[in-house]
């Protein structure tokens, strides 16, 4: 394979020598410009992510504004290169189905945090004994 890139550099240099002979200026290439893609990426990502802000405010009086928002910030955090979000990396997804789980876990967390008051005390001793 040597001898096949000798002979295209033979070529080339030919070729240029022709060029000048011929009155041409000749002028070595220019380094390759360098693009950085995250930029683009964004704004690619962009329209993307607007449509999904879109079709999240449709549950807007179903769901509380934080679990809107928390959703939101979840399912729409970018990959490394900044080519897709979290959601669209999934192999299955449906915002209402997802929706509804997160809102349900969001409700079995609050629920296992809360300190309990004297009311709910006294109700669960009530039931205990009716039990």
């Amino acid at each position: 394979m040597a001898t096949r890139q000798s002979a295209l550099e033979k070529k080339l240099s030919d070729a240029v020598k022709l060029l000048k002979k011929n009155g041409y200026t000749v002028t070595p290439p220019a380094e390759p410009v360098k693009i950085d893609t995250t930029e683009l990426n964004k704004r690619k990502l962009e329209p993307r992510r607007q449509a999904f802000i879109n079709e999240l405010a449709k549950y807007k009086g179903i769901y509380p504004d934080e679990t809107l928002r928390a959703f939101f910030y979840y399912w729409s955090e970018c990959n490394k290169s900044f080519t897709k979000m979290r959601f669209e990396m999934q192999k299955t997804f449906q915002i209402d189905l997802r929706l509804k789980t997160w809102y349900n876990n969001d409700l079995k967390r609050q629920n296992r945090y809360r300190v309990p008051t004297e009311q709910n005390r006294i109700e669960k001793l009530v039931d205990i004994l009716n039990g």
